[in-house]
């Protein structure tokens, strides 16, 4: 790969970004510079040809994530000040930098011996990759996400099922109202215009994922903005509340009957049927989409109750 003028000028807006996040204290610049870092870096990972990960980094690092800080930003904008005991001895300055200084370098030690000694490790698979992969997917990323990380695959969705639960007992088990905001006409008028772009592009992604770039993580982060749109829009989303629950569920519990087929066939555990694995891989896809999509949503909703 030739480095180009662009590689340099994305080089530099990384370092610029990460610079404002780190010295300046004002939230708001803060969270600017964040989302833009974020944006940055998909374009960094589709500079570098990466664009599953590209997809991720702007659904979920910049995408799901600016709501949260947007709303942080605009809920308190100014950080609140560390509490100190005025009896007890305050570090000196060159104490913390010292001791930051070297948790780096130890940390830089540790993972530089870790990849040196990775490079030495070759990949031992008893079978043959390419026809280890499910029946009807194409597309690498997702084959592997679902025949050799289906353990990964499934705990993901799992952390992110107890972090749904956690936020209904944060409200009293109750679906919270979620944050109120006032969006000039002009948004309120492009959300509603947006929407059913971003419907599709949700849906895009989740069928694309077989034989492109796509899945279920990123169509769920498209399918959650929009929800969080349309609440800040001002539409009526109480219909939507009363399926948060099944929906919530609904993605883990199917994986794991789908894993536990092996079993019931004479297979392994997560090993897909030779006959019908598309159909049900995509009945898999669809319920993860199904719960990430409302285990997001509900964690926007919750920001209002969070203590």
């Amino acid at each position: 790969m030739t480095v180009t003028v662009v590689d340099g000028v994305l080089g530099l807006a990384t370092l610029a970004s990460l610079a404002l996040i780190v010295f300046v204290s004002d939230r708001r610049v803060q969270v600017g510079s964040f989302l833009s870092f974020g944006v940055i870096i998909s374009l960094v990972w589709l500079r570098l040809g990466a664009l599953d990960v590209a997809f991720a980094e702007a659904a979920l690092g910049t995408g799901m994530l600016s709501a949260v800080l947007v709303w942080l930003a605009v809920r308190h904008p100014v950080a609140p000040a560390h509490s100190r005991d005025p009896d007890g001895p305050a570090a000196p300055h060159w104490l913390k930098a010292g001791v930051g200084v070297l948790s780096g370098a130890v940390l830089t030690v540790i993972l530089g011996s870790l990849v040196l000694q990775a490079r030495h490790l070759e990949p031992a698979w008893t079978t043959d990759v390419p026809r280890s992969m499910p029946e009807g997917v194409s597309h690498g990323i997702t084959g592997v996400l679902l025949a050799f990380r289906a353990y990964d695959t499934l705990l993901e969705s799992a952390v992110l099922l107890f972090a749904g639960v956690i936020a209904l007992v944060l409200s009293d088990n109750r679906i919270p109202a979620g944050p109120r905001a006032e969006l000039p006409p002009v948004a309120v008028w492009f959300v509603r215009m947006a929407a059913p772009v971003l419907l599709l592009l949700g849906l895009w992604l989740l069928f694309a994922g077989s034989s492109d770039s796509g899945g279920a993580f990123q169509s769920g982060s498209v399918l959650a903005a929009l929800l969080i749109l349309l609440q800040m829009a001002g539409v009526d989303m109480r219909r939507t509340h009363r399926l948060l629950r099944p929906a919530l569920i609904v993605g883990v519990v199917v994986f794991i009957v789908a894993a536990a087929l092996g079993p019931v066939l004479g297979d392994a555990w997560l090993t897909w049927p030779e006959t019908g694995a598309f159909a049900v891989i995509l009945l898999v896809e669809i319920a993860l989409t199904i719960g990430i999509t409302a285990g997001l949503y509900l964690l926007y909703l919750t920001l209002e109750v969070a203590p």
